[in-house]
């Protein structure tokens, strides 16, 4: 059986903890805990988790931390745990008079205690007790003890699978952001079996209700899934690709088994990110508010540090922002880019207002802040997970120290909004390109702004809208190539003639002026400064 929160009291780690509030409460099951890294996280429990926090970020929760608590019991929350004396000294007692009438737990978890020390235990009895039940010896070739699933990898788990079955396995999970195969090398057709899952119409068949078994087949493959988890609208699923043979019953029974085995696994590795995620939003957000003192963010980076992880002296700063979408969904995909990224080389990762990822990049890694390899990075991210369609922009800093990150932060934040209101989305914007921009975007210079522009492109902005001819963007691509036909053409993928003939219209529209050296200048400034008018 999973523990309660009061068995969790009784944990060596717990010694010199306490019970704050909420002793009637004590007997509710955890089968989870999780460490909470943004204020809102909260949203996000699957229920009978035992919530963890430092409490920084409660911080912007000071004021209304009785209702947190309503929050927590909505989501279904077995307790809370807290760490006090590093950024909240006490806990309001509104706070405590909501817990006691809800009859939820709050304990305080000593300073020394590291999280591990309790979701270790938490997991391993919910291991027990859950793989106890399904356990079936026969099955995945006994591979899986509860000790051994335990300790082992997920993607040892689908390389045993993929074994077993003879077939490709994936494991999609979008709202925690992994997509992981067996072979680890993905192949064509299991980018057909990926589309397939996500695509309806095509030829479906239950092939066995009780454990939601269903084959589809079309795109020159089949595929055999089985959703593990649901979420938030988001569902969690096991695939086979039925590439060498169809599974017989005996396998679908190994797949019914290892979908509960790796349910158990996700659940593990939710826990063990939460602890990473949550040090790593509390040293991002220390960095990028301009009042933390010295003291604390140094603190925190020593905490940072503490887990292995090395500081460098020097970031690049990138903010990365999703349009048109809502919290649930920026939670699944910022989860996804935080685990890509945490995953390559030294970088680190935040949460910022719940619609902004942080990513700090090593200045030293010469590759990833080249912003075409950035672009293919995410691209290729969302891909995997099936979110193929969403569009994000991110804006990229100059390169700062780490200990004024806040300026690398302020510096990307408008390179990024400046993209967006310039540019189409979907691409990385350069703080250093913006300079131009940000002398012309002040607002007591717009009205000669606007006046300027219409005054020299005016007609050609009349033109375009009149007859659907995009004689600006020829004209803008032409001038930065120093007025050379032919790369005009390759860049805008029209023939060179299309191009000669657009520029004579142009400069018979503008009396000639449009081709003069000496008023060349002014048309290039008035197509630099036309976005801040458009």
């Amino acid at each position: 059986m999973a523990l309660t929160v009061g068995q969790i009291l009784t944990l060596p780690a717990m010694q010199n903890g306490s019970l704050l509030a909420g002793r009637k409460g004590l007997d509710r099951v955890v089968e989870t805990a999780t460490v909470l890294d943004a204020p809102d996280a909260v949203r996000w429990l699957r229920g009978q988790e035992l919530a963890l926090t430092s409490t920084y970020p409660l911080l912007q929760l000071r004021h209304r931390l009785d209702r947190f608590v309503h929050e927590l019991v909505e989501h279904g929350a077995s307790g809370l745990g807290l760490k006090l004396n590093r950024y909240m000294k006490r806990v309001p007692q509104k706070m405590i008079d909501s817990a006691d009438a809800l009859d939820f737990p709050i304990i305080v978890v000593p300073e020394d205690v590291a999280w591990v020390e309790i979701i270790t235990p938490v997991m391993s009895k919910f291991f027990e007790a859950k793989a106890g039940k399904v356990a079936q010896p026969e099955l995945l070739g006994g591979r899986f003890s509860q000790t051994m699933l335990a300790d082992s990898a997920l993607q040892d788990l689908l390389g045993d699978l993929n074994a077993l079955l003879a077939n490709p396995v994936m494991v999609i999970s979008p709202m925690d952001g992994l997509a992981l195969s067996a072979p680890t090398n993905p192949e064509p057709d299991m980018q057909d079996a990926l589309a397939l899952l996500e695509e309806e119409g095509w030829a479906s068949e239950t092939i066995d209700a009780k454990n939601a078994l269903t084959r589809r087949t079309g795109r020159r493959t089949s595929i055999v899934f089985t959703p593990y988890e649901q979420a938030n609208g988001m569902t969690g699923t096991l695939v086979v690709v039925e590439r060498n043979r169809r599974l017989s019953d005996k396998e679908l029974d190994h797949l019914s088994y290892a979908k509960v085995l790796i349910s158990l696994k996700i659940r593990q590795i939710r826990a063990d990110q939460s602890v990473i995620f949550e040090r790593q939003n509390e040293f991002v957000l220390s960095l990028i508010d301009r009042s933390t003192g010295s003291q604390t963010r140094a603190a925190l980076a020593a905490r940072y540090s503490a887990m292995g992880k090395r500081l460098h002296a020097r970031y690049i700063g990138v903010v990365v922002a999703f349009h048109d979408i809502g919290t649930d969904r920026f939670r699944a995909l910022s989860n996804a880019l935080r685990v890509h990224f945490s995953k390559h080389s030294e970088t680190i990762t935040g949460v910022i207002r719940n619609d902004r990822v942080v990513i700090l990049v090593p200045e030293d890694d010469e590759r990833l802040c080249q912003p075409d390899v950035f672009k293919e990075q995410i691209d290729t991210r969302l891909l995997k997970i099936g979110a193929q369609e969403v569009v994000w922009s991110a804006g990229v800093s100059q390169v700062t120290a780490v200990e004024h990150f806040y300026r690398a932060y302020e510096q990307a934040e408008q390179a990024l909004e400046h993209g967006r209101n310039t540019s189409k989305a979907g691409a990385v914007h350069l703080y250093d390109e913006t300079g131009f921009y940000r002398l012309f975007s002040k607002s007591a210079m717009q009205p000669d702004v606007h006046r300027f522009v219409h005054e020299w492109l005016g007609m050609l902005i009349d033109h375009d809208e009149t007859h659907r001819i995009d004689l600006i963007e020829t004209f803008r691509v032409f001038l930065d190539c120093n007025g050379n036909y032919r790369e005009t053409a390759r860049l805008l993928n029209i023939h060179h003639n299309t191009v000669r003939y657009r520029i004579s219209q142009i400069n018979e529209m503008t009396g000639e002026k449009a081709l003069q050296p000496k008023m060349r200048l002014h048309y290039h400034l008035a197509l630099k400064l036309l976005p801040l008018v458009s």
